[in-house]
């Protein structure tokens, strides 16, 4: 194999299990996919449940030199009312840590209710050409997916260390720790040390 070859390979690698997690999460949460707009939950029968709407949703994957992989999901559901279910407006937010194939080996979700104060939503000046000018041979890396109407975006970082990044970064790691110390999961824990 020629080098682009190689890389190519990589990069579908990747994209496959980028593709795989966010499949596993959707199922965990009980989603049959991961996208902004109105989700039909179905019973075992095939039978229309629920109908619910997402506004947004937001994925932090990290790979932590010599402890793991992991990450952030944030959802944003919509009020909305089927049927006479009323579905609030809420925050679900999880931590989960993942293996090489894509499943979701540990998974830890709280949701609040009628409180919606994301402050990852409200950073919206990530330098996008020069998070880190380095050398970034070991440390954080994280990939970044944001899924909202219209959008959907992946974004890669290495050690970033641009101030919008370090403030997105600290953000990350305040959810991060707050939702591993409630899980009481060792491993995630380790993670958000």
């Amino acid at each position: 194999m020629t080098r682009a070859e190689i890389k190519q390979s990589e990069k579908l690698k990747k994209f496959q299990l980028n593709e795989a997690i966010k499949r596993n999460l959707a199922l965990k949460v009980g989603l049959n996919e991961l996208y902004a707009g109105g989700h039909t939950i179905r019973n075992e029968k095939g039978w229309r449940d629920n109908e619910i709407s997402i506004d947004y949703i937001w994925i932090a994957k990290m790979s932590l030199s010599f402890v793991g992989w992991g990450g952030l999901i944030t959802i944003k559901y919509n009020k909305t009312e089927f049927r006479g279910i009323n579905n609030p407006e809420k925050l679900t937010q999880g931590l989960f840590l993942y293996n090489a194939n894509g499943e979701i080996t540990e998974l830890y979700v709280q949701d609040k209710i009628n409180d919606t104060d994301d402050p990852i939503w409200k950073i919206n000046n990530l330098e996008m050409f020069d998070a880190n000018k380095g050398i970034t041979l070991d440390g954080v890396s994280y990939e970044y997916n944001v899924i909202a109407k219209n959008i959907e975006t992946q974004i890669l970082a290495n050690n970033p260390n641009s101030t919008g990044w370090k403030n997105w970064e600290k953000e990350i790691w305040n959810l991060g720790h707050s939702l591993a110390q409630n899980s009481g999961n060792k491993e995630m824990a380790e993670l958000f040390k």
